[in-house]
């Protein structure tokens, strides 16, 4: 289980170290890039990922403006090629890696039914899971070395399953499987993993649905902003937290869902939106 954001306050101090070296993957847009540009503020060393170069040239330019040293590398993380020279260069410019932001996602909103056929699954799994796993595998040894910490990007669709999102919350129920697993492998190590499980966010995510089944008219008031997320994630990993939940109402939801399932059930599928 996680910790909600003032049960965490209470409990853990901030430990996170200046001049630290940075990797994020999906840093080109929504949650990646204002995590960088929120780093970039404390004049650590970055190094960015995602597949759009333009992109991400413009949010190296704004990092290195705000203080911080950045790069860059053009990743797809789906390839496990791409993922190993994501770290390889990371190592081979700063000599080391503090934090890896694992953020690179997509989702595919549809009734299951739906889906013609299992390819969108497969890609999900590729990008939201494999991309994980990949980058975990080149970077650990340098993780241990430095005594680091993995920030995971996981989501509430990783502990509830949600409708019309049965792909998505398939890999993020991988992906917290997978990191519950490795922390307890990593538990006489000085290694964080920190698993974010935020709500849904107003991110241009969904402008990248693979199977669009939804309207820009179903757009919810209830979504965060993406300040208000990566504010956070940024306290639960300066604190190197196992995984905190976030607004308290999807936190209540994890804790109470086992007492109470078929209450919870109702209430999220009446506000759960193609």
């Amino acid at each position: 289980m996680g910790n909600q954001q003032q049960i965490l306050k209470l409990t853990k101090t901030k430990q996170f170290k200046p001049n630290s070296v940075i990797v994020i993957t999906g840093a080109s847009s929504g949650i990646g890039r204002e995590l960088a540009l929120q780093y970039a503020t404390r004049g650590v060393k970055l190094m960015l990922a995602a597949r759009s170069e333009e992109e991400l040239k413009e949010v190296c330019a704004l990092c290195e403006q705000l203080g911080s040293r950045a790069h860059y590398q053009i990743t797809d993380v789906s390839k496990e090629e791409d993922c190993k020279q994501l770290i390889e260069e990371t190592v081979r410019i700063f000599n080391r890696i503090d934090i890896l932001v694992l953020n690179a996602g997509v989702n595919a909103h549809s009734f299951f039914e739906e889906f013609k056929d299992l390819s969108v699954f497969k890609k999900i799994m590729d990008i939201n899971f494999y991309g994980y796993v990949y980058c975990t595998k080149y970077a650990l040894p340098h993780i241990r070395r430095s005594s680091g910490q993995f920030v995971v990007m996981s989501s509430i669709s990783g502990e509830i399953g949600l409708p019309y999102r049965v792909p998505y919350c398939s890999s993020k129920f991988a992906v917290t499987g997978f990191f519950e697993a490795l922390r307890t492998e990593l538990e006489d190590f000085n290694v964080a993993i920190t698993i974010v499980c935020p709500p849904s966010v107003r991110t241009p995510m969904r402008d990248h649905d693979l199977l669009k089944k939804h309207s820009p008219k179903d757009e919810s008031e209830d979504r965060i902003t993406i300040s208000e997320c990566v504010s956070m994630i940024l306290d639960a990993a300066d604190r190197r937290a196992r995984k905190i939940f976030f607004p308290f109402k999807a936190y209540l939801s994890v804790y109470v869902r086992p007492i109470f399932p078929d209450f919870v059930d109702k209430r999220l599928k009446q506000k759960a939106k193609l």
